[in-house]
């Protein structure tokens, strides 16, 4: 028998771009399974401007964090008297949240001690992914979508702060101070970009935050002159929406495993992605027009992103790897490129 449909929904999110992504889905099996329900999303204030563009929830509430705004918090989701609550974070603050929010189904993945508040439990195998959040659904009762997050982002307008060329490349070489590990060389990418650049016509256009400044700058520096000339640089200059768009119209995306990664994947931007430290088994972009490069024969991958003094899984990574993926993605005809998803398999 179908499970009834929830009346009111809550979902604690977590605070990662590509997290939010793997959330897509969910939101989107949720809707279709209580089509009218009201639907809560709980998430970083830096967040809300991306979900808010895909319009799959009726309220977004910005959780700072910290005891105050978590006590606060939980008074305003037990006022909100929801039959179902799902946290997809296992922190504390939210499995506080969710086990005090009064709701009728408390849903989540198991943490020690505090995942003794939930109802529903699922373990998460790997890293935090669009696989586990499917299981948690299956567990929920509530069918599960076959595409991911493809198609879940909308297509909009670039109205950044330049004209974009006709025909560009995204070049996302940033990792966060605490995710260095997943970093590849800033000269590499640059000889990647001179190529594109001299092989396709493609203009470089690179993106990340303020924290991947000295990173783009050095890729900047070691271009030649000509290609460096035509360069676009938006380091820290676009919001997430304007991003998403930026991303939407490129020609191909080349980048780390990263949330801006996933970005283009939803977008279903021929896409090569570059994996070290992380399990592609789990975090793989879902469009099928994508290509990961990986050096796989180390015994020490996927090591989840523990602290490494040589991250060889990265930089043995050659110029002439990503280079051979781009052509193979740049070669496929139009009428092959076609706009599917990869199907949901869930992770063993």
């Amino acid at each position: 028998m179908k499970p009834m449909p929830f009346q009111r929904i809550g979902i604690l999110h977590l605070n990662q771009i590509g997290d939010l992504l793997f959330s897509l889905p969910l939101l989107k099996a949720l809707r279709q399974h209580s089509p009218d329900a009201t639907i809560h999303s709980y998430i970083k204030p830096y967040l809300r401007e991306l979900l808010q563009a895909c319009a799959l929830v009726d309220d977004i509430i910005p959780r700072q964090g910290g005891l105050k705004d978590t006590l606060a918090l939980i008074r305003q989701v037990r006022r909100s008297r929801y039959d179902l609550v799902i946290s997809l974070s296992r922190s504390e603050e939210c499995l506080l949240i969710a086990g005090c929010s009064g709701a009728r189904t408390k849903a989540g993945f198991s943490h020690l001690p505090l995942d003794r508040l939930l109802h529903v439990r699922e373990t998460i195998a790997g890293h935090n992914s669009w696989s586990n959040n499917a299981r948690l659904l299956e567990r929920l009762g509530v069918v599960v979508p076959e595409n991911g997050y493809v198609g879940l982002l909308p297509r909009e307008r670039f109205d950044g702060p330049v004209q974009l060329p006709g025909k560009y490349v995204v070049l996302s070489s940033g990792a966060s101070s605490r995710r260095q590990t997943k970093a590849w060389n800033s000269c590499k990418f640059a000889a990647v970009a001179d190529a594109l650049h001299d092989l396709y016509g493609l203009i470089p256009v690179l993106v990340g935050g303020v924290d991947c400044r000295s990173c783009n700058d050095e890729m900047l520096s070691a271009m030649q002159p000509q290609v460096r000339a035509a360069c676009l640089d938006l380091t820290g200059a676009i919001g997430l929406r304007q991003l998403s768009a930026l991303l939407a119209g490129a020609a191909l995306f080349v980048g780390i495993d990263s949330g801006v990664m996933h970005m283009a994947s939803a977008h279903d931007v021929p896409l090569v992605a570059l994996f070290g430290p992380s399990d592609p088994a789990f975090v793989a972009p879902h469009n099928r027009r994508s290509r990961i490069v990986r050096n796989d024969s180390l015994e020490c991958v996927p090591c989840y992103l523990k602290p490494c003094e040589h991250c060889t899984c990265m930089q043995s990574i050659t110029v002439e790897q990503v280079l051979t993926a781009c052509a193979s993605l740049l070669a496929q005809k139009n009428s092959d490129a076609n706009t599917g998803a990869m199907p949901y398999r869930p992770s063993t």
